[in-house]
């Protein structure tokens, strides 16, 4: 990474070191506190990436769409952890619907819903659950962790057990039919638990592997059925497995086929996180031929998936050297290479979460130690551009054809919307995105693309540029862009009618 005088990385550390407080275990950025609302706070950072722009005639902005004014569209974004109280949803609230995601994930906690036995608390998950649903978003409830008022009911902890005791299951049985009922017609997917093969490998014992396996199949199949008997058209989704590759999934799959028991699985959800965004994709590959072994129903989807903004000592993808340049960079490339794939994406998380031990960066918005929202980071326009342009009107292209010489990490992703064409180019070397924001000129040939009046959009800013004469041209082998600015995050090139203008 660069670090010379110009450079992002140096200009953004000397912008930090009055908001960063060290501890022990994590470089905090965010443990600060502002006066000015986060509308009134741009940071430093946004500043330069506005800047930083390609040398080409800039004719207006990407006109942005709220999750009420996009009909239809794939994308969702996580809204975890406020059933451990580590995000307050009204701290972030208003920021949700103008991302333009029109599903949301979300934790329903045994614990927080049920603290006294046979008494449910209800009233945080209706305001979540209802004012989700005003802004357009459709809330996806992932039920997950246990309760220790319970004998043998688990912890509320990431990791922790899985109901096991009788009483702990049919009380565990009696939340979810309670839950069901009053949310019929309000929520219409549910993921059963969050990581449940934590520890999970062939190195375990086989009677050890066997039991954890049960327990799971076990409180899916009292779940699923539970569901299902109330609104028969509900989505189960299964696993929310830590990687694509995990083994848990065959062995799940296989336990319910042995039961007759795959009519009560929609979907295998998966979470991913690798350091390079792409490096993932054989695991998701294997994933869904293992999947389609058993089904072709069944679908995959990404349930979660991020990268910190900031270097975290514990935690996903610690010990790099995050910032909130390559955190757009890396969301981008990974938002494009689910959606290039067919993948349902989702992005992990809308805003920073406060653990016990850190206060996670991946947020699109900034936070700090008093769950407060700072400011939207880059990241948080950069998904809000990609998700305007990429609605449910376009389709994957099945391949793109092209030719860029002495270009061996150059990534081309193409789409059809409206008759025209979106095609994204970007440099995916080895190893985490980086924090330069310098320009590289190559040429490009779309040998399987017809240009005919094409614009250059910079997805990080979401500035659009004019394509002269002199940067393009058609031929017998396809359309040839000259010298057309690349860099390790996704442009797009696009029919000027396909892209919806802010003057």
């Amino acid at each position: 990474m660069s670090n010379t005088l110009d450079s992002p990385s140096f200009r953004w550390a000397r912008y930090t070191q009055g908001l960063c407080l060290a501890s022990t275990t994590v470089l905090c950025l965010g443990c600060w506190t502002l006066s000015a609302s986060a509308e009134e706070t741009t940071p430093e950072s946004w500043r330069i990436i506005r800047a930083a722009g390609p040398d080409l005639a800039v004719i207006g902005r990407l006109r942005t769409r709220t999750a009420g004014q996009i009909e239809s569209t794939p994308w969702s974004v996580g809204c975890e952890t406020l059933d451990r109280d580590y995000t307050v949803y009204d701290n972030y609230r208003a920021y949700v619907g103008p991302l333009g995601a029109k599903a949301a994930r979300i934790q329903a906690g045994w614990g927080k819903c049920e603290k006294v036995k046979g008494q449910y608390d209800w009233a945080w998950l209706d305001h979540v659950i209802d004012d989700l649903n005003a802004q357009g978003v459709r809330p996806w409830v992932c039920i997950c962790y246990g309760n220790e008022i319970y004998e043998g009911g688990g912890t509320r902890l990431l990791g922790g057990k899985l109901p096991s005791s009788d009483e702990a299951l049919a009380a565990w049985q009696r939340w979810v039919e309670t839950m069901a009922n009053r949310y019929k017609g309000r929520v219409f997917e549910w993921e059963v638990w969050n990581e449940p093969e934590w520890g999970y490998s062939s190195r375990m014992k086989e009677e050890l592997r066997a039991e954890r396996l049960g327990q799971y199949v076990t409180m899916y199949l009292r779940t699923a059925e539970t569901i299902r008997a109330i609104d028969p058209k509900a989505k189960m989704w299964a696993v929310a497995a830590c990687h694509p590759r995990a083994l848990f999934i065959p062995d799940f799959l296989e336990a319910m086929s042995n039961r007759d028991k795959l009519h009560l699985v929609d979907a295998i959800t998966y979470h991913a996180y690798t350091v390079r965004p792409e490096d993932h994709y054989p695991g998701v590959e294997v994933l869904r031929q293992t999947v389609a072994r058993y089904s072709d129903r069944i679908e995959i989807r990404q349930g979660e998936s991020g990268c910190p903004s900031v270097r975290h000592e514990v935690h996903a993808l610690s010990k790099q050297p995050w910032t909130e340049f390559n955190q757009p960079k890396w969301y981008l490339r990974r938002m494009l290479g689910d959606r290039v794939r067919g993948i349902p994406p989702s992005v992990f998380a809308i805003v920073d979460i406060r653990y016990p031990n850190v206060l996670l960066s991946m947020g699109l918005l900034r936070a700090n130690d008093q769950k407060e929202v700072l400011y939207k980071k880059p990241a948080y326009y950069a998904v809000q551009h990609l998700m305007s342009i990429l609605d449910g009107t376009a389709h994957p292209m099945k391949q793109v054809e092209f030719k860029a010489a002495a270009n061996p990490d150059l990534q081309v992703a193409g789409f059809t919307k409206g008759g025209g064409s979106l095609v994204f180019v970007w440099k995916a070397p080895p190893g985490i995105p980086s924090d330069d924001l310098a320009w590289t000129p190559i040429e490009l040939t779309l040998e399987t693309v017809a240009s005919s009046d094409p614009v250059y959009v910079e997805l990080m800013s979401g500035n659009v540029y004019e394509l002269d004469a002199g940067r393009w041209r058609t031929s017998a082998q396809g359309t040839v862009f000259t010298e057309l600015p690349v860099r390790d995050s996704p442009i797009l090139i696009a029919e000027r009618a396909t892209v919806d203008l802010n003057q």
